[in-house]
């Protein structure tokens, strides 16, 4: 069984690799998708800071987004207080207190805890603004980054632009790791919208049409995933999603292996039940290269990395057993010889070799696509080591979850 699905999967993964290169080369040649707003078209906008227990982090959130350069009078800010148990709310308003020239375009919220949907909601509601966007309130976003998203609008069919978001002053390990992830999901979602194929709007300042997002009743639980949720109800209402990885937006990541157990659990466990939600659009050539490749492309990652996993430590298990009765029966010896001629090349081993350098390949380009680097982060061969044997870990449990329905907690 472990033999009849091994190859087919490491072709698939490899493929889908080779894909997503071509699919950026010929993007990166052809006309660019940014175009010149026009000056009289500066659309209002306003942005959502939705927040919880985030007394730590909402002040600079803030300031960075009142940093932005757009027009004054077309930029409001709705921080929103969802029942915090903390000093979220009293720090926002001492931030805004030692900034009252803000008052006019800051609006203060503080409700009932019920969920970042509900937030986004309750500030959807009280906007006038033509465009709306959200920005959690761990995230900073650079100075220029409504600049860079706007200009994307010009296109009517968009109803959606995601950001370029970076690991925000990583420390620990586990954030380091992060880090070489973030600039793989740079290219990964750069591509994904190319292709017309985004399924996540996340909540580091991804903007959205107003009309668009009324239209569709607005943010929804989305199983404590309401980003994935509302890009899959976007685009199967025919509209699209743009990436502008040029929009640099830093965000607070876990330092810790059991928050970022906890956080990826979540994600995947999101992911899976809004694919039961939307099972329809899976393998549906109406919704184009989203149905036909890309979500069946992301369920099948997610079971191949099971697969893998359970093989390699199947075959740990066995190579560690035959070792003991070769040290049982012949004895230990410490001598060690490296003879080149014994290198396994089996065609099972240049397939892996050829899918890891096509990995390093494609966080190279998402480094030189998000920060203009082409050099990838120095953690990078930690993330190939330890991230392949971390991340199985928390899809075995997420699609227990998913399976069983137990739900997910936010922290």
């Amino acid at each position: 069984m472990f033999e009849i699905l091994m190859y087919p999967l490491l072709f698939l993964t490899l493929f889908f690799e080779v894909f997503l290169l071509v699919s950026f080369l010929e993007r990166r040649f052809s006309r660019p998708l940014i175009t010149a707003i026009p000056d009289q078209y500066i659309p209002s906008v306003a942005i959502v800071i939705p927040c919880y227990d985030e007394e730590c982090t909402v002040a600079a959130t803030l300031a960075s987004t009142l940093a932005l350069e757009y027009p004054r009078e077309k930029l409001s800010v709705f921080v929103v207080d969802d029942g915090s148990t903390d000093a979220t709310l009293a720090n926002v308003r001492a931030y805004m207190a030692n900034h009252s020239s803000e008052n006019d375009r800051v609006h203060i919220i503080a409700k009932e805890n019920g969920g970042k949907h509900t937030a986004m909601n309750v500030a959807l509601a009280e906007t006038h603004a033509k465009f709306i966007g959200c920005l959690d309130a761990d995230s900073i976003v650079a100075s220029d980054g409504l600049k860079k998203v706007m200009p994307i609008f010009a296109h009517q069919a968009i109803a959606a632009v995601t950001p370029g978001i970076h690991v925000r002053e990583p420390s620990t390990l586990w954030q380091h790791l992060q880090n070489v992830e973030y600039r793989l999901s740079v290219f990964n979602r750069f591509i994904f919208a190319g292709l017309g194929s985004a399924f996540i709007t996340p909540g580091p300042f991804s903007i959205f049409r107003t009309n668009v997002v009324r239209e569709l009743g607005g943010w929804r639980y989305g199983h404590s995933t309401e980003d994935m949720e509302m890009a899959l109800r976007i685009q199967e209402a025919g509209h699209l999603i743009a990436n502008a990885p040029q929009a640099v937006v830093h965000t607070a990541t876990p330092s810790t292996l059991r928050r970022l157990f906890r956080q990826r659990v979540r994600w995947t466990y999101g992911w899976l039940r809004n694919a039961v939600d939307y099972k329809h659009m899976f393998g549906n050539w109406r919704y184009g290269n989203l149905g036909i490749i890309i979500l069946p492309a992301a369920i099948i990652s997610i079971f191949s990395g099971m697969y893998f996993f359970t093989r390699i430590v199947l075959m740990g298990l066995n190579g560690a057993y035959s070792m003991y009765e070769r040290y049982y029966y012949a004895g230990f010896h410490s001598k060690f010889n490296f003879d080149p001629f014994y290198i396994n090349t089996s065609a099972l081993w240049v397939l892996v070799w050829v899918s890891i350098i096509m990995i390093l390949v494609l966080i190279s380009v998402g480094s030189s696509v998000g920060t203009g680097r082409r050099t990838p982060p120095a953690s990078t061969p930690l993330f190939l080591l330890f991230y392949s044997l971390l991340a199985p870990l928390w899809l075995f449990a997420a699609v227990f979850r998913a399976i069983f329905k137990t739900g997910v907690r936010w922290r």
